[in-house]
């Protein structure tokens, strides 16, 4: 009980709510009360955010990297977006998820048509905000302090003797989560904090040479599919001269790879981009090899300004990868060009290729039957291959 107070109350700084709150529910739909309201969930954005903490990795008294975390989510949920805080035991190769709970703000265009039908609801959900999203950092922190409060460890009971260290498997921890992949709507943003010092029979990331494949897709029968991987705390409790961390950048490369997932962000620290993305889509693609034809899906999520956030393309029989850009159009998006770089290769050898689109025609790209064509590759070279895409549905 001591341990949890000593938590909170360093933590409490950070919240926006008082620290002492009564326990009466929500009084209906964007009304009072002191509870986080669940009907901004009904806003169903195109994203959800998943933030798994490894708890081998929790030190007494280490929060720093928590504030960060809630400071990183403050400036780049979407209104309404599904958050989920997930424990890591590496130790067992399990996984339980803690909290889940939607982020309280509404778009420019959602504040209006509220206000407008205030009177179907018991307040204007736009007079609470502030105050439902302390709800949301102080619900946030109590899931995160029950991880801390039973796995808090000395920092000396964390650090990692390379030639001597713990068995761990992240991969198992991750693949016990498999399902809320499988049943994805757009794309799932998974926030992981965690030293990756996976150990286990699927692989190690103190073996050298890092192998070049692990086939974790066969073996575990689990994909990470529609999802985006930002990992921060990598590293960070192995004491040697940095050629495990080399290892640890290598080796997730591949086995995230391996079982469909995207990489965004992947390092010591948390590399997100403060942006609040305004939609997205999803397409579905196909690519053509001399007379084979290759299927998959692009997802497009675009800001204010057309910038790529969260955005990936994955082919069946091949791979899957972020990639960066923009998507520019016209005032009637009847049309838009897309130019954007994959982060991992495709269908070359090299490190970054291009992938190239156009819309051109009299209904917007994101009306029924919205296409465009391109190619996908390295221009200039002898592989700069044909695609083409079609919506499926814009989240």
């Amino acid at each position: 009980m001591k341990a949890h107070f000593l938590f909170f109350s360093a933590f409490s700084a950070l919240l926006f709510a008082p620290a002492s709150l009564p326990t009466a529910q929500a009084a209906g739909m964007f009304g009072g009360g002191t509870t986080l309201d669940a009907s901004y969930c009904k806003f169903n954005p195109p994203r959800q955010t998943v933030v798994y903490v490894d708890d081998t990795d929790v030190v007494k008294d280490r929060i720093d990297w928590v504030k960060s975390l809630l400071a990183k989510l403050q400036q780049t949920l979407m209104p309404g977006e599904r958050t989920t805080v997930v424990e890591l035991s590496p130790q067992h190769g399990q996984s339980k998820e803690i909290w889940s709970a939607c982020w309280p703000n509404v778009s420019a265009a959602e504040a209006k048509k509220l206000t407008s039908e205030s009177h179907f609801f018991s307040g204007n959900p736009l007079d609470s905000l502030k105050e439902q999203q302390g709800f949301f950092a102080r619900d946030f922190g109590q899931a995160i302090t029950k991880i801390y409060v039973s796995s808090q460890r000395a920092p000396a009971e964390v650090e990692i003797d390379p030639e001597n260290p713990p068995k761990k498997s992240i991969i198992r921890s991750l693949a016990s989560d498999g399902a809320r992949y499988a049943n994805a709507h757009g794309t799932i943003r998974s926030i992981l904090y965690s030293d990756m010092a996976e150990n286990s029979e699927l692989g190690s990331v103190f073996k050298t040479p890092v192998p070049a494949s692990l086939d974790l897709d066969s073996k575990l029968g689990t994909y990470l599919h529609r999802s985006i991987f930002y990992v921060f705390g990598a590293g960070s409790t192995v004491k040697d001269d940095g050629k495990v961390s080399d290892n640890i950048r290598k080796f997730w490369a591949i086995a995230l790879q391996s079982m469909a997932a995207n990489v965004g962000g992947f390092g010591s620290d948390l590399g997100i981009a403060n942006v609040i993305p305004l939609h997205g889509a999803t397409f579905e693609v196909t690519l053509k090899e001399n007379s084979d034809e290759l299927h998959g899906h692009l997802f497009l999520m675009m800001d204010t300004d057309g910038q790529l956030v969260d955005s990936w393309i994955g082919i069946t029989r091949l791979r899957s990868a972020a990639i960066n850009g923009s998507l520019r159009c016209s005032e009637n998006t009847t049309q838009c060009t897309l130019n954007a770089k994959t982060n991992s290769p495709l269908v070359t050898d090299s490190t970054l290729e291009t992938l190239s689109l156009k819309q051109n025609g009299s209904s917007s790209l994101f009306d029924n039957g919205g296409s465009m064509q391109g190619t996908l590759g390295v221009p200039g070279s002898n592989v700069n291959l044909p695609l083409s895409a079609k919506l499926v549905d814009e989240e």
